[in-house]
């Protein structure tokens, strides 16, 4: 941005639903007087498992006035729950329990597994050859189905999306945010909120990987042995500080960095950590000397908590021996995709109280490890600020900066160097073939690459999907690097490969380069695979390496390790939409001068599973709908950085839009002719161009309401065009709708492409080819 930007945002409302009640005041008083919340598990039969034990919640009462409660997981309850006592806290809520000026506030919600149980139970009646009520159960399949949810029980209409970085996924929610406050002034306040609840690919992976405790999480104990799950919601309202009473606590800044040791395994040296600590003070406006207290990452396995003390006591010198830390995990156990938001509130609250919470369960400390992790019982200290760290696996790393109402500064303003952004590479990987080449000429050929989905079962072969040749995509890695990834991490290689060649960047070029990337449904396969060995071979015959492929940002991970990209990888989950939310992501980190290059792919895979669930949905019998797999990767840069280093420039950005529809249910799309004409007009900078293509999102669903609303805003002459009909559709089908556009042509024109995705989310993107 040209302009000068509040770089802290001011929290003003938060919520909490854990095993310990469900609101706040419940969560803190059993913090801060160390309360285990560990028991035996109930929710299924953990029996065969090294652990019974975890932080399973009762849950709580909801009363949905928008939402069908019959179709409502448990992931959702509970997260519908705590972004309902953070709104009222926030005193944003109108007597109806909706949100005032909704289009003025934003969503952000973080996931790890999602509404799993309803999956787990979905597949086990089809195991056992029984049938089900398949709505009731998947609804809410789809990873971004809380934030569909809460925008509909709220009415919350401006921009949403969901992040997925497994362990440290509320940490980058909340970094999103800061962002969105930061750089868009048609902002005002954000809700932030996660859940996670309890399942048995969860709990049986961590005990396949033997990474759990028996019966309780010790965190730098000596005699820890790994985590214990928990179940939780929470959420907070961030808004702009002069929006805010003068005495709210600040979010300051975040440092997120890739750790490039291992997938599974921290840095044992403790660099990594270091590095994103680093970064979280520089951009929160502090200092190692005004650090007063850490809310550790504590996960109690011998070799993270090992790795954290070494990082923290390199990025805070004297000072880590100083201050008190802890770990709320001890007492909450590891909540996977809510654990960074629910210690994100800890921390605000010991901010707050004055005082750090326990870590319990500390009663012979590793003499090694030897700071002050206050041990069983809080200590009052003076705390103005604070920092609470979040580690995940394929080395997602976030450190987040609090200051405490009323400190002084933490509302530093910065002039960002403003550039335009470029695209200087595509890679494709489609059902026409491999590399973009290939997919140029069967999209000017108009060849369907739709074929029968019987590969994956006798009872699919009526139906067809665009499928990728693994095997061709295989031949492109080579064999001893091939072994290691699954079929979305191969196809996502060979895209960022050939988007990188042409770029002409590498090595350490790419050092602090960040990854933005976006998928539908995630590591399906794998998933499935895993669940599926549980109910046919038990839980100890389950494969550890299908559990570790099967996280969301794996793919995304296994790429920038690879390539030693350590900067921040950005992982988005937004259905059809799931490209535009990244490459949205990348434009604007480009343009408020956050990213000088940004890679952004998006890729998704058709699976038996996902065949599966989408013929319960009806999603198959709809004429014209195909599921699409694939992957599509381009390079995104400052104008100014291509020119630089006199990068050929394929096409620049010249506008990204998108529009909300609180409506629609996580299943639905938009049937309002208005909110596809809208997000279109609002990219047509210049309806005089003589040249302009676009790409719209037929898919089965809405092809004659796209028809109409596009007909109403486009320009006569723009040739209109369609790309889901030969390759199918899901998260990267505005990625390869953009590619199509941009590959047609040499000469100078713009390419437009619009998507609508289910949950109500219209995005469209305008570039100008270059000539």
């Amino acid at each position: 941005m040209k302009q000068s930007q509040e770089r802290a945002a001011a929290v003003i409302g938060m919520g909490a639903v854990t095993p310990a009640g469900w609101n706040i005041d419940a969560f803190s008083q059993a913090l801060f007087a160390g309360e285990s919340q560990f028991r035996e598990i109930r929710l299924f039969d953990a029996g065969p498992h090294r652990t019974r034990v975890a932080a399973e919640l009762d849950l709580p009462a909801f009363k949905a006035r928008h939402l069908d409660a019959k179709v409502l997981s448990r992931t959702d309850i509970i997260g519908l729950a705590a972004a309902g006592e953070a709104l009222a806290a926030a005193d944003l809520l109108d007597r109806q329990g909706q949100v005032r000026q909704g289009g003025r506030t934003g969503l952000v919600c973080a996931t790890a597994g999602g509404a799993i149980l309803g999956l787990e139970d979905f597949f086990r009646h089809r195991y056992l050859g029984e049938s089900c009520d398949g709505r009731q159960l998947l609804t809410s399949f789809c990873l971004s189905a809380l934030a569909t949810n809460i925008a509909k029980e709220f009415q919350i209409s401006g921009p949403r999306t969901t992040t997925a970085t497994v362990c440290s996924s509320s940490g980058v929610a909340l970094a999103v945010a800061l962002e969105m406050l930061r750089h868009r002034p048609d902002i005002d306040h954000v809700l932030v909120a996660a859940s996670e609840s309890l399942s048995q690919v969860t709990h049986g992976g961590f005990n396949a990987l033997r990474s759990v405790a028996a019966d309780s999480c010790r965190p730098f104990a000596e005699d820890r042995e790994g985590l214990v799950l928990g179940e939780a919601g929470c959420a907070l309202v961030l808004c702009r500080p002069e929006l805010a009473p003068a005495d709210a606590p600040l979010f300051t800044g975040y440092g997120l960095s890739t750790d490039l040791y291992h997938f599974t395994a921290p840095d044992p040296q403790g660099e990594a950590i270091r590095r994103t600590l680093e970064t979280a003070m520089a951009d929160g406006d502090v200092q190692a000397a005004d650090i007063d207290y850490i809310n550790c990452h504590g996960t109690g396995t011998p070799k993270n908590d090992a790795a954290e003390v070494a990082g923290i006591k390199q990025a805070l010198g004297a000072r880590s021996k100083e201050i008190p830390l802890s770990s709320t995990k001890s007492m909450f156990g590891h909540t996977l995709g809510a654990a960074s938001l629910l210690e994100a509130i800890a921390t605000l609250l010991a901010l707050k109280k004055q005082e750090a919470p326990p870590t319990a369960h500390l009663r012979h400390q590793d003499k090694a490890l030897d700071l002050n992790f206050t041990p069983l019982t809080s200590q009052a200290a003076t705390m103005d600020a604070a920092l609470s760290n979040s580690f995940a696996f394929g080395g997602s790393n976030i450190s987040l900066v609090f200051k405490r109402g009323g400190a002084a500064g933490g509302t530093a303003k910065s002039t960002p160097v403003a550039s335009g952004a470029v695209i200087t590479g595509i890679g494709v990987v489609s059902p026409l073939g491999i590399g973009s080449q290939a997919f140029k000429t069967g999209v000017a050929a108009g060849s369907s690459a739709l074929s029968s989905l019987a590969v994956f079962g006798p009872e699919w072969q009526t139906y067809e999907g665009g499928l990728v040749d693994l095997d061709a995509v295989r031949r492109f890695i080579p064999a001893k690097r091939r072994r290691r990834l699954n079929r979305l991490a191969s196809f996502l290689t060979v895209a960022v490969n050939e988007a990188l060649d042409q770029a002409a960047l590498g090595g350490d070029d790419l050092v602090d380069c960040h990854l933005a990337y976006g998928s539908a449904f995630g590591c399906s396969s794998n998933v499935h695979n895993f669940y599926s060995q549980l109910l046919s071979q038990g839980a100890t015959a389950a494969s550890p390496q299908d559990f570790m492929l099967s996280v969301t940002n794996a793919p995304a991970a296994l790429v920038a390790q690879h390539l030693g990209m350590r900067g921040p990888v950005w992982v988005f989950v937004e259905d059809e939409v799931s490209w535009e939310a990244s490459l949205h992501w990348a434009v604007q980190l480009v343009e408020s001068g956050g990213a000088r290059q940004v890679v952004v792919a998006a890729a998704d895979e058709i699976s038996d599973s996902i065949i599966a669930i989408h013929d319960a949905l009806g999603f198959l019998e709809q004429p014209g709908y195909y599921l699409g797999e694939g992957a599509v990767a381009m390079v995104v840069e400052a104008a100014d950085a291509a020119a630089e280093r006199d990068a050929q420039v394929l096409a620049t950005v010249r506008c990204c839009s998108t529009n909300q529809d609180v409506s629609c249910d996580p299943t639905t799309f938009t049937w309002e002719v208005e909110r596809l004409a809208i997000v279109a007009q609002s990219c047509l900078v210049d309806k005089t161009r003589r040249t302009l293509q676009v790409y719209g999102p037929a898919n089965g669903f809405i092809d004659d309401l796209a028809q109409e609303a596009l007909a109403e805003v486009l320009p006569a002459k723009a040739r209109k065009k369609s790309i889901r009909h030969l390759v199918g559709d899901a998260g990267m089908g505005g990625g390869m709708a953009l590619a199509a556009g941009l590959l047609a042509g040499q000469g100078k024109g713009q390419v437009m492409t619009v998507t609508a995705s289910r949950g109500g989310i219209q995005a469209a993107t305008l570039v100008e080819r270059s000539g």
